[in-house]
């Protein structure tokens, strides 16, 4: 073949959609299928989460009132990014309007359920029959509020906060702990918050202690007062709750 031959097939050979799945590498390494961008990405400083997610209600609450839509928040991780995927589901895990989260890339999926602890509610990760998980180093993954100090005598907006920390214990056991603390915090507020959405927008009928605990202490405008924080507020959550998992990633 003449050189003028060689160099017009591989010009052929580098314009076709072979070198988008063939890896450059010698060892044939096929590169993933493209994904779109996720719909939110989680990354800044403390100010810049919290600022991010205080914008985010009127998109949860969409969420809920669309079950089986996505809600896609991606989180750097140095080796590129971690996507996240919230929707709602009403089957499968618990036969209530629940939350679903897929980690897109090992494609597992965890269900978030309320769960009952003594007096006060828990948060539960769920297979998607409906079993427990266990975290990596062996725990159950069902946090109770009263397992985080001060829990007792509060006001809507302390309870969500509250909320907000048993859920960052849960996704820290489940995702670990590679995962900055800030960011770990903004992915409770949004999924502990969008939680007790898929409740209030649902407008289920109680069908269990914790459910009923939930409807009789949070309301929408609760939930809508929440966001609507001062961004110094929400990053001494992010604080305390650094704090907490201090404790609970020995």
């Amino acid at each position: 073949m003449s050189s003028l031959s060689r160099r017009r097939l591989l010009k052929v050979l580098l314009g076709s959609p072979l070198v988008a799945i063939v890896g450059c590498g010698g060892d044939g390494e096929t590169l993933s299928p493209l994904v779109p961008p996720p719909d939110l990405v989680l990354e800044g400083d403390e100010a810049q989460l919290a600022n991010l997610v205080r914008q985010q209600f009127p998109r949860l609450k969409q969420l809920a009132q669309n079950p089986g839509t996505s809600f896609r928040i991606g989180i750097p991780n140095g080796r590129g990014m971690e996507v996240l995927a919230f929707s709602f589901v009403d089957k499968g895990a618990a036969n209530y309007c629940h939350l679903r989260v897929v980690r897109e890339s090992t494609g597992e999926a965890v269900n978030l359920l309320w769960g009952m602890k003594g007096l006060l509610p828990s948060i539960r990760l769920a297979d998607d029959r409906g079993n427990t998980i266990r975290s990596r180093d062996g725990r159950l993954l069902e946090i109770g509020f009263s397992e985080v100090s001060g829990a007792k005598g509060r006001q809507a907006l302390d309870w969500i906060a509250i909320g907000v920390k048993v859920a960052a214990i849960a996704f820290a056991l489940w995702l670990g702990a590679q995962i900055g603390r800030a960011v770990l915090g903004a992915i409770a507020f949004l999924a502990f918050n969008a939680m007790v959405l898929g409740l209030l927008v649902a407008g289920i009928a109680v069908i269990s202690p914790a459910i009923d605990w939930v409807l009789r202490n949070i309301t929408l405008q609760d939930i809508k007062g929440f966001f609507a924080q001062l961004v110094n507020d929400i990053i001494r959550l992010f604080t305390e709750i650094s704090q907490m998992l201090d404790q609970w990633l020995r």
